[in-house]
């Protein structure tokens, strides 16, 4: 498939990596499972194991109102420090006991599929404070007469970030006209400054929409302090939580796949797989997990030697590498790969080229508009269709459940079939030199 608004692509065709900032607490790692825990569980008597692979969010919810697993009560702070029919009031002393020993208050046993924690007093007390917490954290955005989205503004890729944050609002503005959803006005803030600017005023939004692709700032640096990212402008990896994060194009696993179904498609049964230092072994984790029998592959480090082989592949997430070895890639073979990793390069018009480009799928309807404004509409008519059906009592988790019952004809995105990204399709771009 060919596409006139292939200018316009480039504007998101990055590789976002991993940026700093500080973490989140133990009470907060602890409760969703990140980064090292000071703490061991043990499960129906098992050997003691890190709590990492434990959240509490797996079975009670990642805004604590339990049900995700079974009969998994709320665990909110308001929740746990009163009294129901079914138990007494914890309080901090008998709240420990029960993550200790797995007793409520009155000395019933819990389930035995609830792990028995064993922590120091004050990763303990974090995790109290945060459980007491979780309802206040959920509702950031949210007011009695508005609700906040925002748009993060990358110090490294603002152009992009600016323009969809106005292309969000014209959206979301055509769509509503200034009316209110359930009471509430929708409001889009633009977030700038550098990182630790970003990140404070990321707290008081409900989700971060649109993220432009950044060397600064990538999803998991809001989605770890419970930020929900809501329609990137890039492909997720895939594995993304969907509790926490949607996406609106097909993903990475789903482009490698297509790659593969379009190198058996085009019978390219020899293929040389560039395996070059600084791709982090993309091209060897593919022909593991990928490759389709009837296709051989072979793994070749630079330069190549022998004959110029017809048909290659080249991954590499390192945009600047991955221009380099393009260079010295002979101009008659055809070079399959992602467009986001090669269709900027410099070098990309000397070469016969086969991309998957999720992103593509953006524009495969609207050639004349470009794809930031394009991608802004349909983020826009998710959100209000979300913000509809998630009803007066929003929050962040609610609002990313309510994306999750969307369906978009127009666009083909059908989240209950694809919960991450309402799609798996990824359209090809095929160049050749100039």
């Amino acid at each position: 498939m060919k596409f006139p608004a292939l200018a316009g692509l480039t504007l998101l065709l990055w590789t976002a990596s991993a940026a700093g900032g500080d973490g989140p607490d133990a009470g907060s790692s602890l409760y969703n499972g990140l980064g090292e825990i000071p703490a061991t569980v043990s499960i129906s008597g098992a050997a003691a194991l890190p709590a990492a692979r434990f959240p509490c969010r797996t079975c009670h919810g990642r805004d604590g109102a339990g049900g995700r697993e079974g009969a998994a009560p709320p665990i909110r702070g308001s929740d746990l420090f009163r009294a129901t029919p079914a138990r007494p009031a914890y309080d901090a002393a008998s709240l420990k006991r029960a993550l200790e020993e797995g007793r409520t208050p009155d000395g019933r046993i819990l389930s035995s599929l609830m792990p028995r924690y064993a922590m120091d007093d004050a990763t303990f007390a974090r995790l109290s404070t945060y459980l007491d917490r979780l309802t206040g954290l959920q509702r950031r955005g949210v007011h009695p007469r508005s609700v906040t989205l925002a748009v993060a503004v990358p110090p490294d890729n603002a152009a992009t970030a600016r323009r969809y944050g106005e292309a969000l609002k014209w959206a979301l503005d055509e769509l509503l006209g200034g009316r209110p959803i359930h009471g509430r006005t929708v409001a889009v803030t633009l977030l700038a400054g550098d990182t630790a600017a970003i990140l404070d005023g990321a707290e008081d939004t409900v989700a971060i929409i649109g993220l432009a692709p950044s060397a600064q700032l990538d999803v998991p640096v809001f989605t770890d302090r419970q930020v929900p990212v809501l329609f990137p402008l890039f492909p997720l990896a895939g594995s993304e939580d969907t509790t926490i994060v949607r996406g609106l194009m097909a993903d990475r696993q789903d482009a490698l796949r297509a790659i593969a179904d379009r190198l058996a498609s085009d019978r390219a049964t020899a293929v040389t797989v560039i395996d070059a230092p600084g791709c982090g072994d993309e091209g060897d984790a593919f022909v593991r997990r990928y490759a389709l029998p009837g296709n051989r592959y072979t793994l070749s480090p630079l330069p190549l030697s022998g004959k110029h082989p017809r048909d290659v592949l080249l991954l590499c997430r390192d945009r600047k590498t991955a221009g380099r070895i393009l260079h010295d890639l002979p101009a008659s073979s055809r070079i399959y790969g992602l467009a986001g990793e090669l269709l900027s390069s410099t070098e990309a018009g000397r070469h016969h080229l086969v991309l998957a480009s999720p992103e593509a799928s953006l524009v495969s309807r609207e050639v004349q508009a470009n794809i930031v404004d394009i991608h802004a509409r349909s983020a826009a008519r998710l959100l209000v269709s979300a913000l509809k059906s998630a009803g007066r009592n929003l929050d962040r988790t609610t609002l990313v459940t309510a994306v999750g019952a969307v369906a978009d004809a127009e666009r083909q995105l059908d989240y209950a079939a694809d919960p991450l990204n309402g799609t798996a399709f990824v359209p090809f771009i095929e160049t050749k030199p100039r």
